[in-house]
């Protein structure tokens, strides 16, 4: 697979109780606590994007956790990807 046309996504990237250092990529009210990387599926998957998950892979960060990683085609920047998913995962969070 040629990882230069997909985004990485980590669950860790909408994760409230990380910091930004820690790997936090979005803005605390588009976090939730403890992501999985199934909640990370099923965000992608309401949003419509073509993606791939790779469960045996651990963030750098956290090299001994492996939570996977979603891979996702890129068809609009990455700093909006992260916004429409945050903002799905927070939603399905209330409801």
């Amino acid at each position: 697979m040629d990882t230069e046309k997909y985004w990485v996504l980590w669950p860790e990237y909408f994760d409230a109780k990380l910091t930004r250092a820690q790997g936090r990529k979005v803005n605390r009210n588009l976090a939730v606590p403890d992501p999985s990387l199934e909640m990370l599926s099923k965000a992608l998957h309401k949003l419509g994007v073509e993606f791939t998950l790779e469960e045996e892979k651990a963030y750098p960060g956290e090299w001994h956790l492996k939570k996977g990683r979603a891979l996702v085609s890129i068809t609009i920047p990455k700093s909006q990807l992260l916004v429409k998913v945050g903002e799905i995962l927070v939603r399905s969070q209330r409801s």
